[in-house]
């Protein structure tokens, strides 16, 4: 408009428009953050519901009621799922953060990168994962959560 090659209308038009697209674009980002805020909730109960879990499954194994191939295979199934869990509850943190800011893109050549960095992680963590539930029971330690403080119990209860 300030060079005459379009005029005070057309440029009145196009900013009402880009100024509609930028509101839209907050009610949406308004709203993702929103459902990513749920998502951590659930998988927040999720980890404690896992962490009780694993918690009983010590007891049950330390007080003698489960024998010590059941305990390794399930204590390993439920470290991995909490393990997984709480990647995902930080890939969800790191990018509801970053949503949430006043400006999350203030370096607009980056902005792609930052959004991709958490989820890239996440992506590889759970290849990780998906790899090692493809090994054997044997194969796999024990969780450094399982052999604290259970082994130690153990040999006092022996």
């Amino acid at each position: 408009m300030d060079t005459g090659k379009i005029s005070q209308a057309t440029y009145d038009l196009f900013s009402k428009e880009i100024a509609e697209a930028i509101a839209d674009i907050e009610n949406q980002r308004k709203d993702l953050v929103q459902k990513m805020n749920s998502k951590m909730t659930e998988l927040g109960e999720q980890i404690k519901t896992l962490e009780i879990l694993l918690t009983n499954f010590e007891i049950q194994h330390i007080i003698g009621e489960v024998e010590d191939q059941v305990y390794q295979r399930e204590i390993n199934v439920l470290s991995m799922g909490l393990d997984t869990s709480r990647q995902e509850l930080f890939a969800m943190t790191e990018a509801s953060n970053q949503l949430s800011s006043s400006n999350p893109f203030a370096d607009n050549e980056n902005a792609e990168t930052k959004l991709q960095e958490p989820i890239i992680e996440f992506i590889k963590n759970k290849e990780a994962n998906a790899e090692a539930q493809q090994e054997t029971p044997e194969e796999l330690e024990t969780p450094q959560s399982a052999e604290s403080g259970t082994e130690g119990e153990e040999k006092q209860a022996a």
